[in-house]
């Protein structure tokens, strides 16, 4: 009989934005400040840092395609940051190199340049800042309560597939 892995304790510091506007640049600074500041000042730095999802851009399906940024992350091959077209990906690995934590970059609107579809997709990287793994939103949320709201993310969004881990090595498991 295989036994389960043992975890071990480690400390995780969620971060919640608010004040998220039309300003792509602002909103990523945003992102790095509360980052660097949930990385820093406390009794035991976080292991992990998580950020909300859509911490790029206003949330709203008009708004997705507008902020939507390629990533191209295949899993199992090496991902040159540098070469990255996105903006995001380049301040959350540098964030996470800086702070030398995990850092789970809540999600942003992601363009896939081969079949122009956009998702909702959350990233992950080392402390070294290495992107690990991209995940897809797999159910979006969609909602029609007559007379009182309709909000559709399938108006724009194209749900994922699969479902996606990572592993952190020895910094959070034994």
């Amino acid at each position: 009989m295989t036994r389960p892995p043992v975890f071990k304790p480690f400390t995780l510091a969620l971060v919640q934005l608010g004040s998220i506007g039309a300003d792509k640049s602002a909103n990523l600074q945003h992102a790095r400040d509360m980052i660097l500041k949930a990385a820093a000042g406390r009794a035991k730095k976080p292991e992990l840092i998580v950020l909300p999802e859509c911490f790029n851009s206003p949330y709203g399906h008009v708004h997705f395609p507008v902020y939507a940024e390629e990533i191209e992350f295949t899993p199992g091959k090496p991902y040159d940051v540098a070469k990255s077209s996105s903006t995001s990906v380049k301040m959350l690995s540098a964030a996470a190199k800086e702070t030398g934590t995990w850092l789970i970059g809540g999600s942003i609107p992601e363009r896939d340049p081969t079949t122009n579809n956009i998702y909702n997709t959350c990233t992950v990287y080392s402390p070294n800042g290495d992107l690990v793994a991209t995940h897809r939103k797999v159910h979006l949320f969609d909602i029609d309560i007559p007379g009182k709201i309709t909000f559709k993310e399938s108006e724009t969004l194209t749900g994922g597939t699969t479902t996606n881990f990572f592993d952190t090595g020895t910094n959070m498991s034994q």
